[in-house]
């Protein structure tokens, strides 16, 4: 079905589409932060109302699909620390610019007697950057972009959800 209303998303339409492309957007507020999300679909995609239901469900639940992915990252950087410190050393340059809370983050590290910044310390700064929705996603439709200092830096971890909101894997991007 290339056309659906639906009772969360409203009037939803794939037939215009040309390549894959964002068919709703809506900012979600998320502890007074506006997060950008996108429903994503492609010309040939079949819009499911059940999935869409999801899709809401998912987004009503916005708080703790944030606190899970956090829990999630933290644990993630404790086993693979590459994402910090690739950000650390680019913050720690004689020329560094556009990373002041991974700044922040080092120095607060270093007052505390610590190494290096702690998975803990650098996934609460993380900010929820967007959420995108993908109605061609059959594995990993949700997917949750988390950034630091998103002016001066590209890099993002990616968490990956099923419609449920149940995370499936966190994949670093850019």
């Amino acid at each position: 079905m290339n056309t659906l209303t639906h009772p969360y998303f409203g009037p939803l339409s794939t037939t215009a589409l040309q390549d894959t492309d964002v068919i709703w957007e809506v900012p979600q507020n998320l502890n007074g932060q506006s997060i950008e999300t996108w429903l994503w679909a492609d010309p040939a995609t079949s819009l499911d109302a059940a999935l869409l239901d999801d899709f809401a469900s998912t987004l009503g639940q916005l708080t703790q699909l944030d606190q899970n992915a956090r829990t999630a990252l933290v644990k993630h950087l404790q086993q693979e620390p590459d994402f910090i410190d690739h950000l650390t050393e680019a913050a720690s340059e004689d020329d560094a610019q556009g990373l002041p809370t991974v700044q922040t983050l080092l120095k607060q590290a270093k007052a505390a007697g610590q190494a290096q910044i702690t998975a803990a310390d650098f996934v609460a700064a993380m900010q929820l950057q967007n959420i995108s929705l993908w109605c061609s996603h059959d594995d990993e439709p949700v997917v949750l972009d988390y950034r630091l200092d998103p002016e001066g830096n590209d890099q993002i971890l990616a968490v990956k959800c099923d419609a449920q909101g149940n995370i499936t894997e966190i994949a670093w991007e850019s």
